[in-house]
């Protein structure tokens, strides 16, 4: 096996081909200098056709605060690599490491990257010496943690943030930039758990994080779930709640944004392999069949979300797929296709969930 060698990960990006992406437009109120008249690279404004590229000096040289008027939706796909026995079978890895790699170059075809967020793959790659990760990465792939630590009934608090630590540095051992965690729900204080380990932002939220907090904040129906695959509806439960991240101070009160919060939650969307049983269901499906009608469902819920993107705000919102089963590349390929004419309108920008948090924090800044 060559180490290290380059290939590209799971989740999305596209840069979109205008940089209309400027800082809000004095939202102190303190009154401004002029600017020379728009429309020139060097007038100070980011507006189409300039963008990072071809105009460092107004849009800057890497990803640029939402300004209030742009109403683009930043699209993803996270992938969890889990439920494969990699580090004791190499015959396993190398058919989990053949899947990664075919569907990173499918989505790349598409201008697409994917958050991959690993679990056992981990430890396969290190124990095999195949760096799949590491070329995930270097290809422009997003990579984070699965960590699926919490949720169990006996477990001991204590040991939350130990253990989410470890899961970090072994994923950071293949020389990836390691920043966020998904699959640490609990009724532990996951919140301040994730932080203390280094994780600066979370995602794939679901309803069984709702147990942290205190019985009077818990939804009705949710005062005592079993278990994080019982509660595995995305959180927030409305559409209008997925698409804005926020910081959270701890797990009594993550619910509500906090601007001093340590940890960032990107909320999550549905599952894209399951999107025809979720639509109109407020249940959650984890084992579907995969057909022509999860994607017309993914494609109805993105027109939904579209309709309530909001101006000055970053709009995120991203679907899940465990990887897992097998997926027909046709399907993948036809989901692809059909969510490219809302790229190419500018409506949509792929972006992996690190570009969507650093996009995130440096709209914070600019509200400063």
């Amino acid at each position: 096996m060559i180490n290290c060698k380059r290939i590209a990960g799971v989740v999305l990006i596209l840069t979109a081909a205008a940089c209309n992406i400027g800082a809000p437009a004095n939202p102190s109120g303190v009154p401004t200098q002029s600017v020379p008249a728009r429309g020139r690279c060097g007038d100070g404004v980011c507006e189409k056709p300039e963008n990072a590229t071809v105009c460092p000096a107004d849009c800057g040289g890497g990803t640029a605060p939402v300004g209030p008027s742009e109403t683009v939706l930043y699209y993803g796909i996270m992938v969890h690599l889990e439920g494969w026995d990699d580090a004791r079978g190499r015959p396993s890895f190398e058919k989990h490491a053949e899947l990664v790699r075919r569907y990173a170059s499918l989505f790349e075809t598409y201008g697409a990257h994917l958050t991959l967020e690993s679990k056992e793959f981990t430890d396969g790659c290190i124990a095999w010496g195949d760096n799949v990760l590491k070329e995930m990465e270097d290809r422009g792939h997003g990579i984070g943690v699965h960590a699926d630590i919490g949720g169990e009934a006996d477990m001991d608090c204590n040991t939350f943030t130990p253990q989410l630590l470890e899961r970090k540095q072994i994923l950071e051992s293949l020389g990836v930039r390691v920043r966020h965690v998904s699959g640490i729900v609990s009724a532990c204080d996951w919140v301040t758990a994730a932080a203390d380990a280094g994780y600066m932002f979370t995602s794939g939220t679901v309803a069984y994080a709702l147990l942290s907090l205190p019985l009077e904040l818990r939804p009705a129906g949710y005062a005592d779930c079993p278990s994080p695959a019982k509660c595995h509806q995305a959180y927030p439960f409305d559409l209008a709640g997925r698409l804005h991240p926020w910081r959270m101070a701890n797990g009594e009160d993550w619910i509500f944004p906090s601007a001093g919060g340590r940890l960032v939650i990107l909320p999550s969307g549905g599952g894209l392999t399951c999107a025809a049983e979720e639509a109109g269901d407020e249940s959650s499906y984890t084992k579907c069949t995969f057909n022509a009608a999860d994607i017309d469902a993914v494609i109805a819920e993105l027109e939904q979300v579209l309709a309530l993107v909001e101006a000055g705000k970053v709009n995120t919102y991203y679907v899940s797929w465990s990887l897992g089963k097998e997926l027909d590349d046709g399907l993948l390929e036809d989901f692809l296709r059909r969510v490219k004419p809302y790229v190419d309108g500018g409506r949509v920008q792929w972006k992996t969930l690190p570009e969507m948090y650093d996009l995130y924090t440096a709209w914070e800044k600019n509200l400063s």
